[in-house]
């Protein structure tokens, strides 16, 4: 074998030298070492060695060297740069830091300078690399990753940071290691007071400071960081009114920052819907990530509100950080263990919650929209109620504790619109977000409420595309069977003429043969002349049609008599029973007769097909009523196949259809623009494999029907 050859510098036993460190390091974090290194002799000792050490390396250096250097910055750091600098360099203070209050309820130290007479950047860095050698975890004062504090979390509640929070206002100590606990172990604690002595410090204070917030009518008092100084004297007075200032200014900056946040999702939601308008699912997806990625939330969702009075989840994004998309799938799986149904909060056809079903009534989303306001709550679980059954609420408070997560909130999102001098409100969808917090403050409540309306302004801009999209293909197919209509008009009248040109040669036959053909030709002649007036109005679709008095109960009879020409033939020979409660008396619609009986005609006969579709038989029931408004109410019902969940928001479509090749997919989309056109509504509701309603609802006129 070849000899090994080691440096003469090198350990001779590899590995040792790190083993040797991590075992001083963890003998660094217990508690015998925090007993040991804290005794008055032990404690002495490392204290005036690190003083004269400190004091060795410490000395007047130029402001470029110092702690923090000051380049061309803008926004809210830049703001928490000056305001340490200027309470170091025009105070007098021996340092200062800014520490902001943010999610997960943590402080992190997000600006920091330090008199460049008493330490260099080098210096400090190099104090936290030494001290950093013996403990299990990095330590560092400059790094807002590590020097971070949680205001609830038992091991921070000895911090000066948390002492100021929680106190709610300004807090002073003799003892520096008080700023740095536990982010430093309780063994360093010698270390830290040798560097107090030796910097001269004297003493240290928290300076909260704090933003008020107008919620709904009320002032709230929301703390959004600290400002701390060590000085080489005592705080006086004078001193907590001068930081105070400084506070408020760092305060100032904070919410110029969450405007500017406001202002700059906004743009850019605006910027993505103008260049993407016809993707309604993009926006709202954009939307939910920019919650996570541009607000710090944990996870996000957007709901939108359909015409089946459903709120499904449309989008989903959770901190890739917190969670992959395998694990969500993994978390849908364990939940689905407890329902005979799959569970899934991705898919919209299953996290999808109905606000008018008792069932639901507990759901977060259906309590956000019967509130018509912002909702909050500390259980993960209500967000997914029932669509995640009772029986996985301890399943789903696990992942809640996984993530981290402390609250939920539902933030309904409006469309207003002014009728006449009335302004209206209409409910477009819920956002949710899920924060590390341990509340919502006053201040993410009003941005999360800015950033529901730019999506509800988002999600109509799209809408409003799709509409005038759709405007459009409905001309294009009004275009085509104009187009169609015309030339079958043409080559009818074609056939009519033949017609008239045939008898006028049976006019020239002799006596005997004219007069017996013609005896029966005037009837024909008479019913040609109606079809020719008929086709000249086809050929003019633009003509008006008059809108008279109409019996809604007489267009029902005869759109049935088109669909259903034997009832008792139908329920032999299909098994199919039609069921017709027609009360006399109600008051008359204004319209076009031959309007509504088609509009009547299209219902009935697409539940004639669902019947017929399931097999087997069936129910058709069809009732009118005098409805609580002026209004008559019609309902179509059937037993037949049912409608399923994905198609139920896409039924009054163009061109939608669940048989393929048969026709345009005209009829309902027809009937839902007619029965809008008069005033009224209809409305479905379906089962899948269990049938579906249709419910028509007509305005009346005042004026009686004709005797």
């Amino acid at each position: 074998m070849p000899e090994i050859i080691r440096d003469p510098k090198e350990d001779p036993v590899p590995g040792r030298g790190v083993w040797l460190k991590q075992w001083v390091g963890s003998l660094a974090t217990s508690r015998l070492a925090d007993w040991v290194m804290n005794l008055p002799p032990v404690a002495w000792l490392v204290r005036t060695l690190t003083r004269s050490l400190v004091k060795r390396r410490s000395g007047d250096v130029p402001a470029r060297d110092a702690l923090v250097e000051r380049g061309a910055e803008i926004g809210l750091e830049a703001t928490l740069h000056q305001i340490v600098y200027d309470v170091v360099t025009a105070l007098g203070y021996a340092g200062a830091m800014v520490a902001t209050y943010e999610q997960g309820d943590s402080l992190p130290v997000r600006a920091l300078y330090v008199d460049p007479a008493l330490a260099t950047a080098e210096q400090i860095r190099r104090w936290e690399d030494e001290i950093s050698q013996y403990t299990a975890r990095p330590v560092s004062i400059t790094d807002p990753a590590i020097a971070r504090v949680y205001v609830y979390q038992a091991e921070c509640q000895a911090n000066l940071s948390v002492r100021a929070f929680k106190a709610d206002g300004l807090v002073i100590s003799d003892d520096l290691y008080d700023l740095f606990t536990p982010v430093a172990p309780l063994a360093t604690r010698p270390v830290v007071k040798g560097i107090q002595e030796a910097l001269g410090i004297q003493q240290v204070v928290a300076v909260p400071f704090f933003l008020e917030t107008a919620i709904d009518g009320r002032t709230e008092r929301e703390m959004v960081g600290n400002l701390f100084a060590a000085k080489r004297g005592p705080i006086s007075e004078r001193d907590e009114l001068v930081l105070s200032a400084f506070g408020r200014q760092a305060a100032a900056a904070i919410e110029s920052e969450r405007r500017r946040l406001q202002i700059e999702v906004a743009q850019e939601i605006v910027f993505e819907v103008q260049h993407g308008l016809q993707d309604e699912g993009q926006i709202i997806q954009r939307i939910a990530e920019g919650v996570v990625s541009d607000l710090g939330y944990a996870g996000a969702m957007v709901a939108t509100y359909e015409p089946d009075d459903s709120l499904p989840v449309r989008a989903f994004y959770v901190d890739p950080h917190l969670a992959t998309e395998a694990q969500i799938h993994q978390w849908e799986t364990d939940i689905s263990r407890y329902t005979p149904s799959p569970v899934s909060i991705t898919d919209p056809e299953v996290a999808r919650v109905f606000v008018y079903l008792s069932e639901y009534k507990d759901n977060l989303s259906v309590r956000a929209f019967r509130a018509g306001g912002i909702v909050v709550s500390d259980e993960l679980y209500d967000l997914f109620a029932p669509v995640a059954p009772p029986a996985a609420r301890p399943v789903v408070r696990g992942i809640q504790q996984a993530l981290g997560i402390q609250q939920v909130i539902a933030v309904p999102f409006f469309l207003e619109t002014f009728t006449g001098a009335q302004l209206t409100r209409e409910i477009v969808g819920n956002l949710f977000a899920a924060t590390r917090s341990k509340r919502f403050s006053g201040g993410e409540v009003a941005l999360l409420k800015a950033f529901s309306q730019q999506a509800a302004a988002g999600i109509r801009n799209a809408r409003l595309y799709h509409q005038v999209e759709e405007r459009r293909q409905v001309a294009q197919v009004f275009g085509k069977m104009a187009f169609s209509a015309a030339a079958s008009v043409h080559a009818l009248r074609n056939h009519i003429g033949a017609f008239q040109i045939h008898l006028d040669l049976i006019r020239t036959l002799p006596p005997e043969q004219r007069d017996q053909i013609l005896a029966v030709s005037d009837k024909i002649m008479e019913r040609l002349d109606e079809a020719t007036e008929i086709l000249d109005n086809l050929h003019e679709p633009w003509r008006a049609t008059l809108e008279v008095l109409t019996d809604v109960n007489a267009c029902i009879r005869k759109a049935m008599g088109r669909v259903i020409r034997d009832e008792e033939e139908i329920k032999v020979r299909e098994g199919i029973v039609v069921h017709a409660v027609l009360p006399e008396g109600l008051p008359a619609v204004k319209t076009a007769p031959d309007m509504l009986i088609e509009a009547f005609r299209v219902l009935i006969r697409n539940a004639l097909e669902a019947i017929r579709e399931k097999g087997s038989g069936g129910e058709l029931e069809i009732e009118s009523r005098l409805g609580e408004r002026p209004v008559v109410e019609v309902t179509i019902s059937d037993t037949g196949v049912g409608i399923q969940p994905r198609d139920m928001s896409r039924v009054f479509e163009l061109r939608w259809s669940t048989k393929e090749g048969a026709g345009m997919g005209f009829g309902l989309f027809w009937t839902k623009e007619y029965i809008q056109g008069l005033g009224g509504c209809i409305r479905v509701e379906s089962i899948w494999q269990g049938g579906t309603t249709f419910y028509v609802t007509l305005p009346v006129s005042l004026e009686p029907l004709p005797d």
